[in-house]
């Protein structure tokens, strides 16, 4: 995991502050968030092709996570979003918060007026991996990540927004309130 307690702590942070909470497990902590969310796009193959976003093959230079060159099947993230919640732009307007969440329970979040129109995509596979392989293995710190692992993959095409979100195993993206914030 990436950041294990990442998610406790949005949990926490929406609930009352008079007495401390019990760690809850994972399910119970997701639930709290999910009442907090304005909208949520789940991507599945699916739901990327009901979007009408047509997957294209993109080269992202200098790839965070496999350290070089990618040629990357994706899908454009704005298109996405745009097509899974119709008034995404007037929540960017609002000051709306987006959360990545990832089946690791990782869960970064950005600024979503930061993420629209910045060139985000929904990786899907390696372009230049064998038919068979969507992913090949990459090393990440200590461990080896599988293509289950890598899943579905955020990425940019230009290399200027390297502070950018860029979770793998990305599963469902959430639109906050203005005003959300991590405890540190």
């Amino acid at each position: 995991m990436r950041h294990p307690a990442l998610l406790l702590t949005l949990a926490l942070s929406f609930l009352p502050t008079a007495h401390a909470a019990p760690a809850q497990p994972k399910a119970q902590q997701l639930a709290v968030f999910k009442v907090a969310a304005l909208a949520s796009a789940t991507i599945t193959p699916a739901t990327l092709l009901a979007s009408g976003a047509r997957a294209e093959t993109v080269t992202i230079p200098a790839d965070y996570l496999y350290k070089r060159d990618l040629r990357v099947r994706a899908y454009d993230l704005d298109a996405f979003l745009k097509a899974r919640i119709p008034d995404i732009e007037a929540l960017a307007a609002q000051g709306a918060q987006v959360m990545f969440w990832c089946r690791d329970g990782y869960a970064p979040m950005a600024k979503l007026s930061d993420v629209l129109g910045r060139g985000g995509l929904i990786a899907v596979a390696d372009a230049d991996a064998p038919a068979d392989v969507r992913w090949p293995n990459a090393p990440y710190k200590t461990s080896v990540l599988t293509a289950t692992e890598i899943g579905n993959y955020v990425v940019w095409r230009a290399a200027q927004f390297p502070a950018k979100p860029q979770p793998w195993g990305l599963e469902t993206i959430y639109v906050l309130p203005a005003g959300t914030a991590l405890k540190k």
